[in-house]
């Protein structure tokens, strides 16, 4: 079961989406709770990692204005998050520090069962690198979710991208509390896994001893991600489950191909691990 779910808050548009799927997950569960983690994005953030003293440029009074504007903010998304949180009765908490994002965000997916990101759209490069750096840093299970709408039922049927590698098999894992909620799970394989990979046969036997039948598929096509997506279409899914994979150096990372169009379709909720 979830117990804990981290939404990222900021003032963007599709922070309306990340709020909407933390409350419907929440609410098929028994006793979550839900963290609202917002950067305070101050100057001296901003400037992280800018020569020392750079702020002198700026009259401190024009820098203590952005202060109070950045808090203020912070204040508003904190009524809205706690007013949605208590109008659907989940137990819940607040929390804002001054520094870089996703610093913020990943230190606190440390100790959550799930974090709630927006899947990539416009400057893709920082917004790869954002999500990147999250996966990249402890391994453990990211929803991207699209910007403007998302399924009337994400967790109801449920589909897995398995291509047989660990990334998949964690990401497999950190599903379990949704998986196990989900009326139907549809285990999809697109081409031939490689040698030393984990065959659908065996991940499917390991999810049936938790209770979890699914509906196998087996696929042949050089585009996984057309096969990907098709699927969820005649399939009515809510989720996408799928492993994450790429370099090792943050920024030199890019995905491969399958895990950038799932992260950017911008349809269908993503539950990626690394």
């Amino acid at each position: 079961m979830l117990r804990d779910i981290q939404i990222q808050i900021d003032n963007h548009p599709e922070n309306v989406t990340r709020m909407m799927t933390a409350l419907q997950l929440a609410a098929k569960q028994d006793s979550v709770h839900l963290i609202g983690v917002h950067a305070l994005k101050t100057p001296e953030a901003i400037l992280y990692g800018a020569p020392h003293g750079i702020t002198g440029y700026f009259p401190e009074e024009v820098i203590q204005t952005q202060r109070e504007n950045i808090q203020n903010q912070a204040n508003e998304l904190r009524k809205v998050f706690e007013e949605q949180a208590e109008k659907a009765g989940i137990s819940h908490e607040w929390r804002q520090l001054e520094g870089r994002e996703v610093d913020i965000v990943a230190f606190h997916a440390r100790f959550t069962d799930l974090t709630i990101i927006s899947q990539s759209k416009g400057n893709f490069a920082d917004e790869l690198e954002f999500s990147g750096s999250l996966l990249m840093e402890n391994g453990l299970p990211i929803l991207a979710v699209p910007h403007k709408k998302i399924p009337d039922d994400i967790a109801g049927n449920i589909l897995i991208a398995w291509n047989g590698s660990p990334e998949a098999a964690r990401a497999v894992k950190g599903a379990l509390p949704l998986l196990k909620i989900a009326r139907k799970v549809v285990l999809l394989s697109v081409g031939e896994t490689e040698e030393d990979s984990i065959s659908q046969n065996d991940i499917a036997n390991h999810l049936s001893r938790h209770g979890i039948i699914c509906k196998r598929r087996t696929e042949q096509s050089p585009f996984p991600e057309d096969i990907i997506m098709g699927v969820t279409q005649s399939e009515d899914i809510g989720l996408i489950v799928a492993g994450a994979w790429g370099h090792s150096r943050i920024r030199e990372m890019i995905f491969g191909g399958v895990t950038k169009s799932l992260f950017a379709n911008q349809q269908i909720p993503v539950l990626l691990s690394h």
